[in-house]
């Protein structure tokens, strides 16, 4: 469907109601629990399939394309019995597995979808507080077992079911296409390429971690295991966690799960088609984009610690703030999102059109979020009563955002991508991928004769 906008929380909720009354006998709603706040996180069961597949949306609570995702795929499931039955799974959907961050990012998912307005939007739930970041892991030094609810709710199913294919709908902000995995999966690379292809959506051209175009070892993956790795070395600043990630999570009790993520992006330079060489090299930019990172780094560094004492209304932005300042301050090793490292051989190469744009539009945009998030954060102690500098440093905010989003449209021309495409590609890689995942599964051997 053409779709016009993200669904909300409560429209998901009612679209599952509705599946329950028009598809009797062939879905069924589980109450996972509750999130944080008491809201309801359900799931539907869709399919008597040999093999289980589990797919949720709102990973991160501002990416919110997984919940059209979803709602279209499970119509289509109960629509076409042959497909199901073709595909043989049991598929386990939650449409929004973050609802309480969803719901403060509302104001984007309605619309419009600019960057202006998802910036005066933005809440991103703490890495500490993210469902799929918090379940239970224990090697070495590490005894993590503090699932926020949102994490017992998915552990209430994946606890019950092995799966055999799990997929979380991330999107980033700026590009085309990346199929995460952890690892080569050669035989769906021309599938996944085609349905891209079909929605006119490229491969990732930024620069990566890549198997091949648009394909993407995912070290996010396996932030517990990175944890370890690091502590092996010695190094004793590294980013605290909470949890591993559902990755991790679902290998110990399925150690040939297979997991897939087409993390799709919002917007997109049409100059991200052009591949034509250029004079400048890829280290130019990518010191452009740190240069750029750095730069509204320390003005945020700036600017909080002179908000802190003014700053005596807890909210879920100010929590947020605080999380996304500590690496800056005590630039710990990031183990959770781990920066990418780049040989000299990359950084003397000439760089394409599509890269440039993609390095360096990348940070143009990205860094106008916090600046959001920010915003937020002193707009919830002014509406308590906040002081007259504190509206003066919200004022500074305001008009370094506004700066940043005038310089990103004068440099650069920011289209959407259509709602329908990102599903479109998205539900087509899901398939293939699940089908992939059939592949990865050893026989059960549950007895035998001499």
């Amino acid at each position: 469907p053409e779709f016009t906008r993200y669904m909300t929380v409560d429209e998901l909720h009612q679209r599952n109601a509705d599946m329950i009354n028009e598809y009797p006998g062939k879905v069924e709603l589980i109450d996972l629990g509750k999130s944080t706040n008491s809201e309801v996180i359900d799931c539907l069961k869709i399919g008597e399939g040999k093999y289980s597949a589990f797919i949720h949306g709102f990973p991160n609570c501002e990416e919110p394309y997984g919940g059209n995702l979803i709602d279209y795929f499970a119509e289509i499931l109960l629509q076409d019995d042959q497909l199901r039955e073709d595909l043989d799974y049991t598929w386990y959907l939650v449409k929004c597995s973050d609802p309480d961050g969803a719901r403060l990012n509302e104001g984007f998912q309605k619309g419009p979808h600019t960057p202006m307005n998802f910036s005066l939007n933005y809440y991103r739930t703490p890495n500490f507080l993210t469902p799929e970041s918090c379940f239970p892991y224990r090697f070495g030094p590490l005894n993590l077992n503090d699932p926020v609810p949102e994490t017992e709710a998915l552990m209430k199913l994946m606890d019950q079911v092995p799966m055999t294919f799990v997929s979380s709908l991330h999107m980033m902000k700026w590009g085309g296409i990346t199929y995460e995995v952890p690892e080569p999966c050669e035989a769906i690379y021309p599938d996944l390429w085609r349905v891209a292809n079909q929605f006119d959506i490229f491969p990732r051209k930024r620069l990566g971690t890549t198997y091949a175009p648009g394909i993407q070892y995912a070290a996010y993956l396996t932030p517990a295991r990175g944890w370890v790795r690091q502590w092996i070395t010695g190094n004793e600043n590294i980013e605290p966690i909470r949890g591993c990630y559902i990755y991790e999570y679902g290998q110990q009790l399925n150690p040939n799960m297979f997991m897939m993520i087409p993390e799709c992006c919002i917007w997109f330079d049409p100059r991200m088609w052009d591949d034509t060489p250029l004079d400048s090299t890829l280290g130019e930019s990518l010191r452009y984009a740190k240069e750029t990172s750095d730069e509204v780094n320390n003005f945020m560094l700036r600017i909080w610690n002179e908000s802190l004492p003014l700053l005596k209304t807890e909210s879920p932005f100010k929590v947020m703030m605080e999380e996304w300042m500590e690496p800056i301050i005590k630039r710990y090793t990031n183990v959770t999102n781990p920066p990418f490292r780049f040989d000299e051989r990359i950084q003397k190469k000439k760089a394409t059109m599509a890269e440039k744009v993609g390095v360096e539009g990348r940070d143009d945009l990205y860094r106008m979020f916090y600046l959001g998030g920010m915003i937020r954060t002193f707009n919830a102690e002014l509406e308590k009563g906040g002081s007259e500098k504190l509206e003066d440093l919200n004022q500074e905010v305001m008009g370094k955002l506004q700066e940043y989003d005038n310089y990103l449209h004068d440099n650069y021309t920011v289209v959407n991508h259509p709602i329908r495409n990102l599903v479109g590609m998205g539900v087509g890689s899901l398939i293939y991928s699940a089908e992939y995942a059939k592949t990865k599964q050893k026989p059960i051997v549950t007895g035998y004769q001499l």
